[in-house]
Protein backbone atom coordinates (compact mmCIF):
# COMPACT_ATOMS: atom_id res chain seq x y z
CA UNK A 1 0.00 0.00 0.00
CA UNK A 2 1.26 3.47 -0.92
CA UNK A 3 1.37 5.81 2.07
CA UNK A 4 1.97 9.54 2.17
CA UNK A 5 4.74 10.96 4.36
CA UNK A 6 2.12 11.99 6.90
CA UNK A 7 0.62 8.51 6.97
CA UNK A 8 4.08 7.00 7.38
CA UNK A 9 4.61 9.21 10.43
CA UNK A 10 1.29 7.99 11.82
CA UNK A 11 2.32 4.38 11.23
CA UNK A 12 5.73 4.94 12.84
CA UNK A 13 4.16 6.24 16.05
CA UNK A 14 5.21 9.88 15.62
CA UNK A 15 1.69 11.20 16.23
CA UNK A 16 0.06 9.21 19.07
CA UNK A 17 -0.06 5.56 20.17
CA UNK A 18 -3.77 5.37 19.32
CA UNK A 19 -3.24 6.78 15.83
CA UNK A 20 -0.42 4.30 15.23
CA UNK A 21 -2.66 1.37 16.20
CA UNK A 22 -5.47 2.73 14.04
CA UNK A 23 -3.29 3.06 10.94
CA UNK A 24 -1.77 -0.39 11.51
CA UNK A 25 -5.26 -1.88 11.49
CA UNK A 26 -6.34 0.06 8.39
CA UNK A 27 -3.20 -0.86 6.45
CA UNK A 28 -3.70 -4.55 7.21
CA UNK A 29 -7.34 -4.29 6.17
CA UNK A 30 -6.43 -2.47 2.96
CA UNK A 31 -3.68 -4.95 2.10
CA UNK A 32 -6.10 -7.84 2.49
CA UNK A 33 -8.38 -6.23 -0.13
CA UNK A 34 -5.55 -5.04 -2.40
CA UNK A 35 -6.29 -1.38 -1.72
CA UNK A 36 -3.67 0.88 -3.32
CA UNK A 37 -3.75 3.61 -0.68
CA UNK A 38 -5.51 5.27 2.19
CA UNK A 39 -7.77 8.26 1.54
CA UNK A 40 -8.86 11.11 3.85
CA UNK A 41 -12.41 10.97 5.15
CA UNK A 42 -14.87 13.86 5.11
CA UNK A 43 -16.11 12.83 8.53
CA UNK A 44 -16.43 9.76 10.71
CA UNK A 45 -19.29 8.15 12.59
CA UNK A 46 -18.75 5.64 15.39
CA UNK A 47 -20.46 3.70 18.15
CA UNK A 48 -18.57 4.04 21.42
CA UNK A 49 -21.32 2.07 23.13
CA UNK A 50 -20.73 -1.14 21.13
CA UNK A 51 -16.95 -0.89 21.22
CA UNK A 52 -15.22 -2.95 23.97
CA UNK A 53 -13.60 -0.62 26.48
CA UNK A 54 -10.15 -2.19 26.04
CA UNK A 55 -10.19 -1.56 22.28
CA UNK A 56 -11.61 1.93 22.83
CA UNK A 57 -8.73 2.80 25.17
CA UNK A 58 -6.16 1.32 22.77
CA UNK A 59 -7.39 3.29 19.77
CA UNK A 60 -7.81 6.62 21.55
CA UNK A 61 -4.59 6.56 23.62
CA UNK A 62 -2.84 9.91 23.40
CA UNK A 63 -5.00 11.07 20.51
CA UNK A 64 -5.55 14.85 20.46
CA UNK A 65 -8.78 16.48 19.26
CA UNK A 66 -9.17 15.57 15.59
CA UNK A 67 -9.40 18.22 12.84
CA UNK A 68 -12.20 16.28 11.15
CA UNK A 69 -15.73 15.86 12.45
CA UNK A 70 -16.69 12.63 14.22
CA UNK A 71 -20.23 11.83 15.29
CA UNK A 72 -21.81 8.94 17.15
CA UNK A 73 -24.46 6.30 16.71
CA UNK A 74 -27.32 5.88 19.23
CA UNK A 75 -25.96 4.66 22.55
CA UNK A 76 -27.48 3.12 25.64
CA UNK A 77 -28.56 5.53 28.34
CA UNK A 78 -27.71 3.60 31.52
CA UNK A 79 -28.16 6.61 33.82
CA UNK A 80 -31.70 7.08 32.44
CA UNK A 81 -32.44 3.36 32.60
CA UNK A 82 -31.38 3.35 36.24
CA UNK A 83 -33.56 6.37 37.00
CA UNK A 84 -36.50 4.49 35.51
CA UNK A 85 -35.93 1.70 38.02
CA UNK A 86 -34.40 -0.79 35.57
CA UNK A 87 -31.73 -3.18 36.94
CA UNK A 88 -28.66 -1.40 35.51
CA UNK A 89 -25.37 -2.01 37.31
CA UNK A 90 -23.11 0.77 38.58
CA UNK A 91 -20.30 -0.78 36.53
CA UNK A 92 -22.29 -0.26 33.32
CA UNK A 93 -22.96 3.38 34.19
CA UNK A 94 -19.31 4.02 35.09
CA UNK A 95 -17.97 2.48 31.85
CA UNK A 96 -20.40 4.57 29.81
CA UNK A 97 -19.28 7.73 31.61
CA UNK A 98 -15.58 6.94 31.07
CA UNK A 99 -16.04 6.47 27.33
CA UNK A 100 -18.18 9.59 27.10
CA UNK A 101 -15.57 11.70 28.89
CA UNK A 102 -12.88 10.61 26.43
CA UNK A 103 -15.27 11.18 23.53
CA UNK A 104 -15.73 14.80 24.57
CA UNK A 105 -11.97 15.27 25.07
CA UNK A 106 -11.48 14.26 21.45
CA UNK A 107 -13.79 17.07 20.40
CA UNK A 108 -16.25 14.69 18.78
CA UNK A 109 -19.99 15.39 18.58
CA UNK A 110 -22.38 13.44 20.77
CA UNK A 111 -25.10 13.25 18.13
CA UNK A 112 -26.31 9.79 19.25
CA UNK A 113 -28.47 9.18 16.21
CA UNK A 114 -28.66 6.91 13.18
CA UNK A 115 -30.15 9.78 11.17
CA UNK A 116 -27.74 12.69 11.39
CA UNK A 117 -29.12 14.14 8.18
CA UNK A 118 -32.22 15.07 10.19
CA UNK A 119 -30.13 17.43 12.32
CA UNK A 120 -28.22 19.06 9.48
CA UNK A 121 -25.18 16.77 9.29
CA UNK A 122 -25.13 15.19 5.86
CA UNK A 123 -22.47 14.42 3.26
CA UNK A 124 -22.35 15.77 -0.25
CA UNK A 125 -22.31 13.46 -3.24
CA UNK A 126 -18.87 11.87 -3.53
CA UNK A 127 -17.77 12.61 0.05
CA UNK A 128 -15.86 9.72 1.65
CA UNK A 129 -17.35 8.88 5.03
CA UNK A 130 -16.35 6.12 7.45
CA UNK A 131 -19.04 4.66 9.62
CA UNK A 132 -20.19 1.48 11.26
CA UNK A 133 -23.85 0.47 11.33
CA UNK A 134 -25.68 -0.73 8.23
CA UNK A 135 -28.44 1.84 8.76
CA UNK A 136 -26.09 4.82 8.37
CA UNK A 137 -24.03 3.17 5.63
CA UNK A 138 -26.94 2.44 3.31
CA UNK A 139 -28.56 5.83 4.00
CA UNK A 140 -25.47 7.87 3.18
CA UNK A 141 -24.59 5.78 0.13
CA UNK A 142 -28.10 5.70 -1.28
CA UNK A 143 -29.81 8.93 -0.23
CA UNK A 144 -26.86 11.30 -0.66
CA UNK A 145 -24.42 9.55 -3.00
CA UNK A 146 -21.65 9.60 -0.39
CA UNK A 147 -18.96 6.93 -0.58
CA UNK A 148 -19.24 4.63 2.38
CA UNK A 149 -17.81 1.13 2.49
CA UNK A 150 -19.28 -1.60 4.64
CA UNK A 151 -17.18 -1.73 7.81
CA UNK A 152 -17.64 -2.77 11.40
CA UNK A 153 -17.60 -0.81 14.65
CA UNK A 154 -13.88 -1.38 15.34
CA UNK A 155 -12.71 -0.39 11.85
CA UNK A 156 -14.89 2.72 11.87
CA UNK A 157 -13.26 3.79 15.15
CA UNK A 158 -9.78 3.36 13.63
CA UNK A 159 -10.84 5.46 10.65
CA UNK A 160 -12.29 8.17 12.89
CA UNK A 161 -9.10 8.34 14.97
CA UNK A 162 -6.75 8.56 11.97
CA UNK A 163 -9.00 10.42 9.52
CA UNK A 164 -8.21 7.78 6.87
CA UNK A 165 -9.73 4.65 5.38
CA UNK A 166 -8.59 2.22 2.66
CA UNK A 167 -9.63 2.99 -0.91
CA UNK A 168 -11.69 -0.12 -1.54
CA UNK A 169 -15.19 -1.49 -1.97
CA UNK A 170 -17.92 1.09 -2.44
CA UNK A 171 -15.41 3.94 -2.40
CA UNK A 172 -14.54 2.91 -5.96
CA UNK A 173 -16.93 4.02 -8.69
CA UNK A 174 -16.77 0.72 -10.57
CA UNK A 175 -18.22 -1.05 -7.52
CA UNK A 176 -21.16 1.33 -7.13
CA UNK A 177 -23.17 0.43 -10.22
CA UNK A 178 -26.14 -1.84 -9.60
CA UNK A 179 -25.53 -5.47 -10.45
CA UNK A 180 -29.11 -6.50 -9.63
CA UNK A 181 -32.36 -4.94 -10.81
CA UNK A 182 -35.73 -5.06 -9.07
CA UNK A 183 -38.87 -4.45 -11.13
CA UNK A 184 -42.39 -4.12 -9.70
CA UNK A 185 -44.81 -6.71 -11.06
CA UNK A 186 -48.32 -5.20 -11.23
CA UNK A 187 -48.04 -3.40 -7.86
CA UNK A 188 -50.03 -0.20 -7.39
CA UNK A 189 -48.13 1.93 -4.86
CA UNK A 190 -50.61 4.84 -4.86
CA UNK A 191 -51.81 4.32 -1.29
CA UNK A 192 -48.63 2.90 0.20
CA UNK A 193 -47.47 4.02 3.64
CA UNK A 194 -44.02 3.93 5.24
CA UNK A 195 -44.69 0.35 6.33
CA UNK A 196 -45.29 -0.79 2.75
CA UNK A 197 -41.90 0.60 1.68
CA UNK A 198 -40.24 -1.00 4.71
CA UNK A 199 -41.79 -4.31 3.65
CA UNK A 200 -40.59 -3.92 0.04
CA UNK A 201 -37.05 -3.11 1.19
CA UNK A 202 -37.03 -6.13 3.50
CA UNK A 203 -38.07 -8.39 0.64
CA UNK A 204 -35.41 -6.97 -1.68
CA UNK A 205 -32.60 -7.34 0.86
CA UNK A 206 -33.41 -11.02 1.21
CA UNK A 207 -33.10 -11.55 -2.56
CA UNK A 208 -29.71 -9.90 -3.17
CA UNK A 209 -26.54 -11.99 -2.66
CA UNK A 210 -23.83 -10.45 -0.48
CA UNK A 211 -23.01 -6.76 -0.76
CA UNK A 212 -24.21 -6.31 -4.33
CA UNK A 213 -25.66 -2.85 -5.15
CA UNK A 214 -29.26 -2.97 -6.35
CA UNK A 215 -31.46 -0.71 -8.49
CA UNK A 216 -35.23 -0.48 -7.93
CA UNK A 217 -37.20 0.54 -11.01
CA UNK A 218 -40.88 1.35 -11.47
CA UNK A 219 -41.57 3.58 -8.47
CA UNK A 220 -42.82 7.16 -8.95
CA UNK A 221 -40.11 9.67 -9.85
CA UNK A 222 -38.97 11.96 -7.04
CA UNK A 223 -40.43 9.63 -4.44
CA UNK A 224 -40.66 11.34 -1.03
CA UNK A 225 -37.54 11.26 1.11
CA UNK A 226 -39.30 9.33 3.89
CA UNK A 227 -40.45 6.61 1.49
CA UNK A 228 -37.02 6.24 -0.13
CA UNK A 229 -35.41 6.13 3.31
CA UNK A 230 -37.78 3.41 4.53
CA UNK A 231 -37.10 1.38 1.37
CA UNK A 232 -33.29 1.42 1.38
CA UNK A 233 -32.79 1.21 5.14
CA UNK A 234 -34.74 -2.04 5.31
CA UNK A 235 -32.53 -3.74 2.72
CA UNK A 236 -29.49 -4.54 4.92
CA UNK A 237 -31.80 -5.86 7.65
CA UNK A 238 -32.71 -9.02 5.75
CA UNK A 239 -29.48 -9.07 3.72
CA UNK A 240 -26.25 -7.14 3.26
CA UNK A 241 -27.16 -4.44 0.71
CA UNK A 242 -25.14 -1.29 1.39
CA UNK A 243 -26.17 0.72 -1.67
CA UNK A 244 -29.68 0.88 -3.11
CA UNK A 245 -30.44 2.98 -6.18
CA UNK A 246 -34.07 4.09 -6.56
CA UNK A 247 -34.45 5.10 -10.20
CA UNK A 248 -35.64 8.67 -10.56
CA UNK A 249 -35.14 9.49 -6.88
CA UNK A 250 -31.60 8.87 -5.61
CA UNK A 251 -28.52 10.91 -6.70
CA UNK A 252 -26.74 8.19 -8.67
CA UNK A 253 -29.86 6.90 -10.40
CA UNK A 254 -31.43 9.69 -12.48
CA UNK A 255 -32.05 6.95 -15.05
CA UNK A 256 -31.93 3.18 -15.04
CA UNK A 257 -28.93 3.27 -17.37
CA UNK A 258 -27.01 5.50 -14.97
CA UNK A 259 -27.79 3.20 -12.03
CA UNK A 260 -26.56 0.17 -13.98
CA UNK A 261 -23.52 1.92 -15.47
CA UNK A 262 -24.89 1.16 -18.94
CA UNK A 263 -24.49 -2.56 -18.29
CA UNK A 264 -26.95 -5.42 -18.21
CA UNK A 265 -27.90 -6.56 -14.70
CA UNK A 266 -26.68 -9.92 -13.47
CA UNK A 267 -30.21 -10.70 -12.36
CA UNK A 268 -33.67 -9.16 -12.68
CA UNK A 269 -35.94 -9.72 -9.68
CA UNK A 270 -39.67 -9.15 -10.06
CA UNK A 271 -41.70 -8.44 -6.94
CA UNK A 272 -45.45 -8.93 -6.92
CA UNK A 273 -48.44 -9.09 -4.62
CA UNK A 274 -47.72 -12.57 -3.30
CA UNK A 275 -44.11 -11.61 -2.45
CA UNK A 276 -45.31 -8.57 -0.50
CA UNK A 277 -48.01 -10.55 1.28
CA UNK A 278 -45.59 -13.30 2.33
CA UNK A 279 -43.03 -10.75 3.54
CA UNK A 280 -45.65 -8.87 5.57
CA UNK A 281 -46.66 -12.15 7.20
CA UNK A 282 -43.00 -13.02 7.84
CA UNK A 283 -42.56 -9.76 9.77
CA UNK A 284 -45.46 -10.64 12.06
CA UNK A 285 -44.31 -13.11 14.73
CA UNK A 286 -47.07 -13.49 17.31
CA UNK A 287 -49.60 -15.99 18.61
CA UNK A 288 -52.17 -13.82 20.45
CA UNK A 289 -53.30 -10.20 20.20
CA UNK A 290 -51.77 -8.81 23.42
CA UNK A 291 -49.42 -5.85 22.83
CA UNK A 292 -47.23 -4.85 25.78
CA UNK A 293 -44.99 -2.36 23.99
CA UNK A 294 -44.94 -0.16 20.87
CA UNK A 295 -41.69 1.01 19.28
CA UNK A 296 -41.13 3.81 16.76
CA UNK A 297 -37.92 5.31 15.40
CA UNK A 298 -35.81 2.69 13.64
CA UNK A 299 -34.37 4.60 11.85
CA UNK A 300 -34.70 7.56 14.20
CA UNK A 301 -38.01 9.38 13.89
CA UNK A 302 -38.54 12.54 11.89
CA UNK A 303 -40.44 15.54 13.25
CA UNK A 304 -43.29 14.72 10.85
CA UNK A 305 -43.59 11.17 12.22
CA UNK A 306 -43.66 12.48 15.77
CA UNK A 307 -46.31 15.03 14.78
CA UNK A 308 -48.55 12.32 13.33
CA UNK A 309 -48.14 10.12 16.41
CA UNK A 310 -48.94 13.11 18.62
CA UNK A 311 -52.16 13.83 16.70
CA UNK A 312 -53.28 10.22 17.11
CA UNK A 313 -52.51 10.25 20.86
CA UNK A 314 -53.99 13.60 21.83
CA UNK A 315 -56.34 13.15 24.77
CA UNK A 316 -55.63 9.41 24.97
CA UNK A 317 -53.97 7.17 27.60
CA UNK A 318 -51.73 4.23 26.81
CA UNK A 319 -52.18 0.66 28.00
CA UNK A 320 -48.88 -0.44 26.44
CA UNK A 321 -45.52 1.23 26.93
CA UNK A 322 -44.39 3.34 23.96
CA UNK A 323 -40.87 4.42 23.01
CA UNK A 324 -39.89 6.83 20.25
CA UNK A 325 -36.24 6.70 19.24
CA UNK A 326 -35.18 10.19 18.16
CA UNK A 327 -32.15 12.42 18.32
CA UNK A 328 -31.99 14.99 21.10
CA UNK A 329 -32.30 17.75 18.49
CA UNK A 330 -35.47 16.35 16.91
CA UNK A 331 -36.93 15.67 20.35
CA UNK A 332 -36.23 19.31 21.31
CA UNK A 333 -38.17 20.49 18.25
CA UNK A 334 -40.99 18.09 19.14
CA UNK A 335 -41.13 19.70 22.59
CA UNK A 336 -41.14 23.18 21.05
CA UNK A 337 -44.05 22.13 18.82
CA UNK A 338 -45.95 20.62 21.76
CA UNK A 339 -45.85 17.12 20.28
CA UNK A 340 -43.64 15.62 23.00
CA UNK A 341 -45.88 16.90 25.79
CA UNK A 342 -48.94 15.24 24.26
CA UNK A 343 -47.10 11.94 23.78
CA UNK A 344 -45.68 11.95 27.30
CA UNK A 345 -49.05 12.94 28.78
CA UNK A 346 -50.45 9.81 27.14
CA UNK A 347 -47.65 7.76 28.72
CA UNK A 348 -45.03 7.61 25.95
CA UNK A 349 -41.27 8.08 26.19
CA UNK A 350 -38.41 9.55 24.12
CA UNK A 351 -34.80 8.35 24.11
CA UNK A 352 -31.87 8.75 21.67
CA UNK A 353 -31.36 4.96 21.68
CA UNK A 354 -31.81 2.41 18.93
CA UNK A 355 -35.37 1.26 19.78
CA UNK A 356 -34.81 -2.12 18.15
CA UNK A 357 -31.51 -3.46 19.53
CA UNK A 358 -31.15 -1.05 22.49
CA UNK A 359 -34.75 -0.83 23.67
CA UNK A 360 -34.87 -0.80 27.49
CA UNK A 361 -38.45 -2.08 27.47
CA UNK A 362 -37.73 -5.20 25.39
CA UNK A 363 -34.11 -6.11 26.19
CA UNK A 364 -34.14 -8.66 28.99
CA UNK A 365 -30.56 -7.81 30.00
CA UNK A 366 -31.73 -4.22 30.61
CA UNK A 367 -35.33 -4.61 31.76
CA UNK A 368 -34.97 -7.86 33.72
CA UNK A 369 -38.34 -9.13 34.92
CA UNK A 370 -39.98 -5.95 33.54
CA UNK A 371 -39.23 -6.99 29.96
CA UNK A 372 -42.16 -6.59 27.55
CA UNK A 373 -42.95 -9.91 25.92
CA UNK A 374 -44.57 -8.44 22.80
CA UNK A 375 -44.08 -5.29 20.73
CA UNK A 376 -45.69 -3.56 17.75
CA UNK A 377 -43.87 -1.45 15.17
CA UNK A 378 -44.27 0.02 11.68
CA UNK A 379 -40.60 -0.57 10.76
CA UNK A 380 -39.33 -3.78 9.16
CA UNK A 381 -35.90 -3.11 10.66
CA UNK A 382 -37.44 -2.72 14.09
CA UNK A 383 -39.59 -5.82 13.72
CA UNK A 384 -36.62 -7.95 12.65
CA UNK A 385 -34.35 -6.97 15.52
CA UNK A 386 -37.03 -6.95 18.21
CA UNK A 387 -37.74 -10.58 17.31
CA UNK A 388 -34.15 -11.76 16.81
CA UNK A 389 -32.24 -9.72 19.43
CA UNK A 390 -34.84 -9.32 22.17
CA UNK A 391 -36.79 -12.50 21.42
CA UNK A 392 -40.20 -10.86 21.81
CA UNK A 393 -43.36 -11.46 19.82
CA UNK A 394 -43.70 -8.81 17.12
CA UNK A 395 -46.67 -7.16 15.42
CA UNK A 396 -45.85 -5.34 12.18
CA UNK A 397 -48.27 -2.87 10.67
CA UNK A 398 -48.99 0.75 9.85
CA UNK A 399 -48.25 3.75 12.05
CA UNK A 400 -51.93 4.16 12.85
CA UNK A 401 -52.38 0.48 13.72
CA UNK A 402 -49.41 0.65 16.09
CA UNK A 403 -50.75 3.73 17.89
CA UNK A 404 -54.16 2.08 18.30
CA UNK A 405 -52.40 -0.97 19.77
CA UNK A 406 -50.58 1.25 22.27
CA UNK A 407 -53.91 2.74 23.38
CA UNK A 408 -55.87 -0.52 23.63
CA UNK A 409 -53.12 -3.04 24.42
CA UNK A 410 -54.50 -5.22 21.62
CA UNK A 411 -53.52 -5.78 17.99
CA UNK A 412 -56.19 -5.12 15.36
CA UNK A 413 -53.86 -4.78 12.38
CA UNK A 414 -54.84 -6.32 9.07
CA UNK A 415 -53.03 -7.62 6.03
CA UNK A 416 -52.97 -4.92 3.33
CA UNK A 417 -55.12 -5.43 0.26
CA UNK A 418 -52.39 -5.42 -2.37
CA UNK A 419 -53.58 -3.79 -5.59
Amino acid sequence: MQLTDGEKRMLNGECAPGIQKAVELLVKLGDSFDAERLVPISYGHISYDLCPEGFWNLMTEGVPPTPHRVTTHPSSQPETFKAWGLPVTDQCVEEHERKLKRFKQLGWLRTETCAEYLIGIMPQKGDIVSMGGSCMQVANNSLFGARVDRMGVLVSLAAAVSGRCPLMGLLLQENRYASHLVELDDLDVTDWTLSHYHCLGYYIGDQIPGFKPVAVNGLPSNLSFDFVRALVISMPTSGAVTLGHVVGSTPEAPTLEAALGNRKPEQVIRVGKQDMSETWERLNVWDDDIVEHVSFGCPHATIDEIGRISALLEGKKLKASLLIGASVSVEALARHQGYAGIIEEAGGHFLPVCPSIGNPFTRRDIAGHKQAKSAATNSARNAHYLATVSGVKVFFGTEEECVKAAITGRWKGEMPKWK
